[in-house]
Order: structure tokens, then C-alpha cells, then sequence
């Protein structure tokens, strides 16, 4: 059972991972904790047991997960022997360490509670990393399998004793086999299994503790297949059985902790290594690799593991592990990109609710049109107008967003009643179609939308007022997410539905000086877009769900109106121009809601930031072919803004009956 102790301890390192390809990456936290392991030691151990240099459990020099992720994110981890935030110890276990531990390791619970008492209210921007379990497992591997040697052992030597001489036999047995295999005690089967279960609903107190003291942040790693690594399966070849058993308590402990996950607060990001872990195994060469069964390292140990003690020198960019259980470089980096793409997905997915913004400003610029046409005509009755509209909006990349380029097609369709001079309304439908292009790991979406509107007008002398609600369906279709694993792209997709609400009020006043009018106008509305929650479809380790997300927009603006008549070839036309400010008073950065679909546990981060201010322009011209059917065309831009400007035209017919 000592390599299973080796196979449980050294596999905590496995999820280790390196990024530097994406180092630099601005960040949401101030920093970075971690409480774990050999998964997240990063060099502790090598400390306490007086190495002249920082060692790890890798094809050193190389990271951990953790250590990595803070360098994804530019933020420092170093080990807590040497002043850091790193408390991560090899052998620990999350409440027992492995056999033949050094006695001054701390567990899990050793590392989070000696940490909260030093710091009762910790920063909510901290990045908290946890990971323990597999030196439970091992501890409690190591003594069910051990009784069993017993008990075969005090079978075999205790045939014709009496009694009481087998009972002292037996405890002499049981006592040189705990010794030998650095044990306290020996367990049943049924009492390993639940030791590790309690393992990871003390894990889950931790991460539980950690919340109530403040944490908003906090990764959870659960355990890989234990039972799948090359030293378990040295030990199946002498002792049938003990892959399958390690595959099971691993499976435990991750059933346990999956299911107390779900009744956490939202500030948990959760990283299914299990999953993540059999995929690599299942098809090793999508991700690099040339060698799952064989150790890069020639040492019984990947803490003692250097560039002299290699198999070859390629080994620690192809191979799974680097000792019997622990991850090579490469594979720190493939688990890094996992856990970085996992925290970047939501903050991209805000910009999904920012798009049909861009429809709503098209549709309400429609009808704002039709309305001012009916300004300048002297008929009443019903009238029925059609707009067809594109727009290209450009939304620069920010900090936790990558830049998008939306193209927006809609076309607008409604009806006109003039009831006299003073009063028209009316209603108005759209159907829109849009294609988003973007530069990050959200690669493309298109939305749908449909949309209804009432509105009406109201003019007194050379005052009008006008005034719109309106509702709209959308269909969020074909949302693309990709990243790289390694050498692998992964792709993940989803759809989403969502709908949209809009209300606004317009008060403008025309000064009489044809043929050129001038007046100024102020504006109000109201725009809510609301994406519905939504899940990736793949089902495999990296797919997530991403809860139901709000864009409001309460806009004020401020413009300045011109239009002009003039006869051109027997055509009436009324050229026309504006320019505006417009504010918007809730434009705040949103959290978005993330989380696996494969394991439970979701996060809050921040996403896309709107512009609060920015300048709009329209010019165009109206044309009265004949009495009843008119036109006009128009390009309306918004421009100005920090992140986001756009360009668009508007052609449009109606005809009053």
C-alpha cells in the first residue's frame, strides 16, 4: 500500500497547471490564497524538509494550478514558509495526512482555521483556492487494505492457539502492520468509506467558513480518478482490486462534495477534474500527449525531479504525469486554461444582453421618424409605413471583455391613425436579425428579436410631444464558446431566449422660420433586455450554465432638430438633421452568474462595463412622390462613447389611405 500512499498524495498535484501564454490577463482579484496539498504546494514542503531550492510535485521547474492561475491574472502566490498566501502542503489531508507524513504538515483544516483566526473578515476580491482529499483517501485506503493483510496474517499464525493467545497474536499483528504502513488504526471497509465522506463534508465546513468570513471567490477543485494513474494500476497488478476501490472513494468523496456544493452560497467556482481527467485519458493525443502509463521522471518522487532526472528531454511537454501520479508541466497548463476559461465565460456572456440594445434604438428610431413625417403632413386618416434598417456597432474590448462587432438587420412594419391636427397613434412590429462577431473565447452569437410597440403623438401649435412602450421576444441562437486545452481547441455551444421591454417620452418645439426649421428636444426612456438563463450543451468537463442576466438602461438626451423644405423636379423634400447627448443613468457593470454543468456550485463575476454618456447623429431626407406615398432615407450614428459606436440607415415607405 506505499504506492498507494505515493498514488494518493502525489495525485493532489495532478490538476496543476500552466498558462503563460495568457499571463498579464487583468483581474478581478487582488490577490490569490490557497489551501490545499501536493495539488497546490508550491514549495512548502520542499521548505520544511530543508531542499536548497523551491521544489514541487511536477517535472521541475514548473507550477501548480493555483500558482499558475495567479500568474494568469499577474497577482503573486508564493509559499507561506516564505512569507506568502500559498499554506498548500504535500501529504496534507483535509482532516488526516498521509502515512508516514512529516508530523509538522498542516491538514486542510489546520491551513483554513489557523488562517481565519489570523483573518476573521477577509477581502471579497480575493481569490480563494481549495483542493484536498486524496491523502484522506489514501489514509483510509492504506487501513482497510491493511486489516485485510492483517487479518489474513493472524489466520495463518494463530491455528491451534488458545484464546487468549490469539487475541494477543492478533494484537500483535495489528499493531506491527499499523507501524509498518504508518497507520493509527485499522479500519473495515464500510469505516474507511465513511471517513472519506467525512473528509469532504469537512472540506465543504472549510469552504463554508471561508464564505461566512467573506470570501466571494472561491475555486473548488474535486479529485480525479485516483484509480486511473500509473501507480494504481502497478498496485491492481499485485493486489487485485485496489484500482476499482481507489476509483470508488474518489468517486465518494467527489459525490459528497458535489452534493454539500449545492447548498453553498453563489461565490463558488467549481473545476471538474474528474471529468476533465478521463477525457485527456480517453483521447491523449487530441491534447499532446504521447504517454499516459509511463513517469516523464526517473525519480520515485516528482518533488525530487529535475531536467537531469528525465526520460527524455520532451517528457515534461507530452507526458501525463511526471512520477507515478503527479502532473507534468504541460499538464499544470492544460488544467489552468480549463480553470482560467471557466472564470473568463460569464464575463464575456454580459455582452449577449448589450447587443439588442442596438435593435431597440432602431425600432423606437423607426417610429420616432414616422411620427415626424406626420409633422409636416396636413392629412389625417390611416396611414402604413415600412423601415427597413441596418446597423454595424463596434464595442471595444475592456478589461474583462474581448471586442465585438455586431451587424443588425430589422425590418419594421406598422400602422399610422391621424385623428386631426393635434392627436395620431398607432402600433408598430419588428423583425430583427443580428450576427456578433467577437475576439475573446465567446466566439459568435445571433440574436432573433421581435418586437411591438404602441406610440402617439401630440402637437400643439409648434410643441409636440410623443410617446412609446413596447415588448420584444428574442432568441439568443448558436452561442460559440472557444478555448484552448493544450494543443485542442474545445468548442462549447448553447442557445437562449430572452425578451426585451421599452418605453420612452419625447418633448421637442419647432421655431417657425421656413423654410428651414430648428428646435430643440429633450428625451426619456426606459430599455430592459433580459437574457434567460442557460446551459451549454456538450455535457462534458468544461460545459457551463450561466444564470439569467438584466441589462436596464434609463436614458436622458438633450438634441437639436432641423428640417427644411425645398422642391426638387416636382418633388417635395424635407431634408433633416439632429445631433444629441445622451446619458445613461443605470449604465453600471453587471456580475454575471456562472457554473458547470457537471458539477454544482455557481459564481458571480463582473462583466462588461456600458458607456454612461455619448453623442448621436442622424441626417437624412423625406420625399412626397405623390399625395398619398412618401419616403425618406436616413444614416444615424453614435459615436463619442468609451466603448461602444455604431453606424446604421434607415429606408422607409408609407401610404395614407
Amino acid at each position: 500500500m506505499i504506492r498507494t500512499l505515493l498514488a494518493a498524495s502525489a495525485l493532489a498535484g495532478f490538476m496543476a497547471l500552466s498558462s503563460a501564454a495568457w499571463a498579464g490577463t487583468a483581474s478581478p482579484f487582488v490577490g490569490e490564497t490557497a489551501f490545499g496539498d501536493s495539488l497546490s504546494d508550491g514549495g512548502n514542503l520542499s521548505i520544511l524538509e530543508g531542499a536548497p531550492t523551491i521544489m514541487r510535485f511536477t517535472t521541475n521547474p514548473g507550477l501548480t494550478t493555483v500558482e499558475n492561475v495567479a500568474a494568469f491574472y499577474s497577482l503573486a502566490l508564493t509559499p507561506s514558509l516564505a512569507g506568502g498566501t500559498n499554506y498548500a502542503y504535500g501529504y496534507a489531508g483535509v482532516v488526516t495526512n498521509s502515512p508516514g507524513s512529516p508530523a509538522s504538515v498542516p491538514t486542510l483544516t489546520a491551513q483554513v482555521t489557523g488562517y481565519l483566526a489570523a483573518n476573521p473578515k477577509l477581502n471579497s476580491n480575493e481569490l480563494y483556492t481549495v483542493l484536498g482529499g486524496a491523502n484522506d483517501i489514501f489514509y483510509h485506503a492504506t487501513s482497510a487494505a491493511a486489516a485485510g493483510v492483517a487479518a489474513q496474517l493472524a489466520a495463518s499464525l494463530t491455528v491451534g492457539q488458545s484464546a487468549a493467545q490469539a487475541a494477543a497474536t492478533t494484537a500483535s499483528i495489528d499493531a506491527l502492520v499499523e507501524k509498518t504502513e504508518g497507520i493509527t488504526t485499522l479500519e473495515t471497509a464500510a469505516q474507511a468509506s465513511t471517513a472519506i465522506a467525512g473528509a469532504a463534508t469537512q472540506e465543504l465546513a472549510l469552504i463554508n467558513g471561508l464564505q461566512k468570513a467573506g470570501a466571494h471567490y472561491i475555486i473548488v477543485i474535486n479529485l480525479p480518478n485516483i484509480g486511473a494513474t500509473p501507480e494504481a494500476k502497478v498496485d491492481e497488478a499485485q493486489v487485485a482490486g485496489s484500482a476499482a476501490a481507489l476509483t470508488g472513494y474518489s468517486q465518494l468523496f467527489n459525490s459528497t462534495l458535489n452534493a454539500g456544493l449545492a447548498t453553498l452560497k453563489v461565490g463558488i467556482i467549481p473545476v471538474n477534474t474528474y471529468a476533465l481527467f478521463g477525457e485527456i485519458l480517453a483521447n491523449p493525443t487530441a491534447y499532446g500527449f504521447v504517454n499516459t502509463t509511463v513517469p516523464a521522471c526517473t525519480t520515485a518522487s516528482s518533488l525530487n525531479c529535475t531536467s537531469q532526472t528525465l526520460v527524455n528531454a520532451t517528457a515534461p511537454s507530452n507526458y501525463v504525469f511526471a512520477d507515478g501520479v503527479h502532473p507534468t508541466t504541460v499538464t499544470h497548463a492544460l488544467f489552468a486554461q480549463a480553470v482560467e476559461s471557466e472564470i473568463i465565460a460569464p464575463q464575456e456572456a454580459s455582452l449577449l444582453a448589450e447587443q439588442p440594445l442596438a435593435t431597440l434604438d432602431s425600432h423606437r428610431s423607426a417610429i420616432g421618424e414616422q411620427l415626424l413625417q406626420d409633422q409636416t403632413s396636413g392629412a389625417t386618416g390611416l396611414r402604413v409605413f415600412a423601415t427597413g434598417g441596418y446597423v454595424h456597432q463596434h464595442t471595444a474590448g475592456q478589461a474583462y471583455t474581448a471586442s465585438a462587432r455586431d451587424d443588425d438587420g430589422l425590418i419594421t412594419g406598422g400602422v399610422d391613425y391621424r385623428l386631426n391636427a393635434a392627436l395620431n397613434f398607432g402600433a408598430a412590429i419588428s423583425g430583427g436579425a443580428a450576427t456578433e462577431d467577437l475576439t475573446g473565447q465567446l466566439r459568435r452569437f445571433k440574436t432573433d428579436t421581435v418586437l411591438g410597440s404602441i406610440f402617439a403623438q401630440y402637437v400643439v401649435g409648434q410643441t409636440y410631444v410623443t410617446a412609446t412602450a413596447g415588448y420584444g421576444a428574442l432568441q439568443f441562437r448558436d452561442i460559440q464558446r472557444a478555448f484552448k486545452l493544450g494543443p485542442a481547441t474545445r468548442g462549447e455551444s448553447a442557445d437562449a431566449d430572452g425578451n426585451t421591454v421599452q418605453a420612452g417620452l419625447t418633448a421637442g418645439y419647432w421655431f417657425d422660420a421656413k423654410p428651414l426649421q430648428v428646435g430643440p428636444f429633450v428625451g426619456a426612456a426606459y430599455e430592459r433586455v433580459r437574457v434567460d438563463g442557460y446551459h451549454e450543451t456538450s455535457g462534458d468537463s468544461t460545459a457551463m450554465t450561466f444564470a439569467a442576466q438584466t441589462r436596464e438602461a434609463l436614458l436622458a438626451q438633450i438634441g437639436l432638430r432641423a428640417r427644411g423644405s425645398t422642391v426638387l423636379d416636382g418633388v417635395a423634400l424635407h431634408p433633416f438633421a439632429e445631433i444629441a447627448y445622451t446619458y445613461d443613468a443605470d449604465a453600471r457593470q453587471r456580475d454575471v452568474v456562472g457554473g458547470l454543468t457537471t458539477m454544482n456550485g455557481q459564481f458571480a463575476i463582473p462583466g462588461f462595463t456600458p458607456d454612461r454618456d455619448w453623442a448621436e447623429a442622424q441626417i437624412g431626407v423625406e420625399a412626397a412622390f405623390t399625395p398619398r406615398l412618401s419616403g425618406y432615407a436616413a444614416y444615424q450614428g453614435r459615436f463619442a462613447g468609451a466603448s461602444s459606436t455604431y453606424d446604421g440607415v434607415n429606408i422607409g415607405l408609407r401610404y395614407g389611405f
